[in-house]
């Protein structure tokens, strides 16, 4: 998915949804087909609410990932619990209630996701 270009990108606030998962596919083919296809209707599905996907990413497992604290390197990522990362979106609505009502649009598998306005003054 690509990056919405400025000249085309509203006044609406933007806000960023953390997706989080108990297990992050190592690629397409190890997703589940059903959220798979859940998120190929998601962009209609936001824009039929109003609201719009500027950008948005599936992350690799978190073992995959480069941590840095303190000037120190470590493999794989610092954050605990059995939830990782898996991936994210941004995107324009409305408000921080329309924001909401678009993450709980978002397929997880087993997890959640987690929505945070962005600061962009």
């Amino acid at each position: 998915m690509g990056v919405v270009s400025p000249e085309k990108q509203s006044a609406l606030p933007q806000f960023m949804i953390l997706i989080y998962e108990r297990e992050v596919p190592d690629g397409l083919r190890a997703a589940s087909p059903t959220v798979v296809e859940a998120h190929l209707r998601l962009p209609r599905q936001i824009a039929e609410t109003g609201g719009r996907i500027l950008a948005g990413n599936a992350m690799r497992p978190a073992s995959t990932a480069i941590s840095v604290r303190d000037n120190t390197v470590v493999e794989g990522s610092l954050a605990g619990g059995p939830h990782a990362l898996a991936g994210y979106f941004i995107v324009e609505a409305s408000d921080l209630d329309h924001a909401v009502w678009i993450g709980r649009m978002i397929p997880v598998a087993d997890g959640w996701t987690e929505i945070r306005p962005l600061l962009l003054d």
